[in-house]
């Protein structure tokens, strides 16, 4: 029986991977170089974003400088456009066939807490989570990953039975921290990741639109 859902947001829940990339390739121009094209975008964007920016040439010392800068220009270019960003396809209505169900859902993010509370009242999807598992600083996602540490923190303090619990998200971290913590996972298609990346991290389940979510859930509680 599920009776928790782990959503990551951007990309998975919201559907917001253009406005990402259009604020990736302003940060490009911003420093002097040429912005990617989507393609390589999907295929090299990862967490922490200093590994991303140290494979496509920018070296460990300019990006110790450039740190700051690049933070400091990602999030409002970003928070600008993303905020006529929908919901992905089906959100809402696999988010009420949930709450109907009386599963839990939380939200596992790298996004900042401002940004991601203010996505989530403009939306009107509060009412659809118990709790909101975000970065407090902007700097993180330039540092490190931490999905892993706190997801199994969170879990830890929670009464779940780790087959009672599903992962959702659009890159190979949430794949990762869910084998990590022992729980079923899914990836989905569409979001930061390309479809050749997800297959790779292995997920128990590979879906392209959220409805596809109902019949597996349907399938691990019966």
């Amino acid at each position: 029986m599920i009776k928790l859902i782990v959503f990551d947001w951007n990309g998975a829940l919201i559907a917001d991977t253009q406005a990402a990339y259009e604020t990736d390739t302003h940060v490009w121009r911003m420093i002097g170089r040429r912005g990617l094209d989507f393609k390589t975008y999907t295929d090299t964007i990862r967490i922490p974003v200093s590994e991303y920016y140290r494979e496509h040439g920018i070296s460990k010392e300019r990006l110790k400088r450039l740190s700051r800068k690049i933070s400091d220009a990602f999030h409002p270019f970003y928070e600008a456009r993303a905020k006529g960003v929908r919901t992905r396809r089906n959100a809402r209505a696999l988010l009420e066939w949930i709450r109907r169900r009386g599963i839990e859902a939380i939200i596992l993010s790298n996004h900042t807490t401002e940004g991601l509370e203010s996505q989530l009242r403009r939306l009107k999807l509060e009412k659809f989570f118990s709790a909101v598992l975000t970065n407090s600083s902007k700097r993180a996602v330039m540092k490190k990953r931490n999905k892993k540490e706190r997801l199994i923190e969170y879990l830890r303090k929670s009464s779940f039975k780790k087959n009672e619990i599903l992962i959702l998200g659009d890159s190979s971290e949430e794949a990762e921290a869910g084998k990590r913590a022992g729980i079923r996972t899914i990836a989905i298609t569409g979001g930061y990741y390309s479809t050749r990346r997800l297959k790779a991290a292995k997920p128990d389940h590979l879906i392209h639109n959220l409805a596809e979510m109902i019949p597996i859930i349907k399938k691990l509680s019966s």
